[in-house]
């Protein structure tokens, strides 16, 4: 697609073998950028907090995986961007997270997670000053960033 100029994602995968009859292709269409909606949103877990609209507020709730393996994504928001770069090897799993200037981030992680083995720059996360705890979850730890880049390693 990107070598036939296209600048979406197109209705066919193979949209390209039937150039000389664009009529039957769509060249902006949803279907795959509902792909797209859930690499960035469910994979990476980039997601807008409905109480900072416009990636003012973001959340981030990657879907780590051991069937995925890694995930690497990053979102241009108005502020800057917002990165998401996970990997899961076994029970053991690194996440680095980029937070934008002027903007705060509500990070999840999972509940299986040992919060006594959770790391940020290898110190234990209650150790940062960035962080802050927010809440415990029947689906995890919540915890509260600001703008920087952070590198985190746990177990699962």
């Amino acid at each position: 697609m990107i070598e036939h100029g296209a600048t979406t994602m197109w209705e066919r995968w193979n949209g390209d073998q039937k150039m000389d009859d664009p009529s039957m292709n769509s060249f902006n269409h949803y279907a795959y950028g509902a792909v797209a909606e859930w690499l960035y949103r469910c994979a990476a877990g980039i997601d807008e907090d409905p109480e900072g609209p416009g990636f003012h507020s973001i959340v981030l709730h990657p879907q780590f995986s051991v069937d995925l393996g890694e995930v690497d994504a990053t979102y241009e928001s108005d502020y800057g961007p917002i990165g998401s770069h996970w990997k899961v090897a076994g029970a053991a799993a690194t996440w680095n997270v980029t937070i934008p200037a002027n903007t705060t981030a509500l990070l999840y992680f999972p509940a299986k997670v040992d919060k006594a083995k959770l790391l940020e720059n290898g110190k234990s996360i209650d150790a940062s000053k960035e962080l802050k705890f927010v809440r415990s979850e029947s689906s995890g730890t919540v915890y509260r960033a600001g703008a920087g880049t952070y590198a985190f390693r746990f177990s699962q």
